[in-house]
């Protein structure tokens, strides 16, 4: 009867010891939204037409892994894009005013964005870079 009593003491002090230990840790950054970095107005300077127009980003409310470019390569229409980390992916799509485009932005930080994508009219494929800044 002592043994197992002692048995039991031990099994006791060992949970405690090798449980206590087991504390969830506080987690300063929860699941981050990696969509939220991009939203927004944002100013574009078109390196490849030397223009600027406007973009606003917003979330895609068919996809909540994507978001929509609305007046993207200042054609009216809107880009979609599937946010990957601190990547915004276009696949090749009409944007508008029978436009074609694909390429990437990239986040870098709150106030800029940097996008490099084909565009296509039908005729030419033009290659740009465009910098989004707030």
């Amino acid at each position: 009867m002592m043994h197992k009593t002692l048995i039991s003491v031990f099994v006791a002090i060992f949970l405690m010891i090798t449980l206590g230990g087991c504390v969830a840790d506080d987690v300063d950054d929860p699941v981050s939204d990696d969509i939220e970095k991009f939203l927004g107005s944002w100013n574009v300077s078109d390196q490849g037409q030397r223009i600027n127009y406007t973009v606003t980003i917003e979330r895609n409310p068919s996809n909540s892994a994507q978001i929509r470019l609305l007046n993207f390569a200042d054609a009216g229409g809107a880009a979609v894009a599937l946010v990957v980390g601190s990547t915004a992916i276009i696949d090749q799509q009409s944007i508008g005013n029978n436009y074609q485009a694909e390429g990437e932005g990239v986040y870098q930080n709150d106030s800029r964005l940097n996008f490099t994508f084909d565009l296509n009219d039908g005729i030419d494929i033009e290659q740009r870079i465009a910098v989004f800044s707030r």
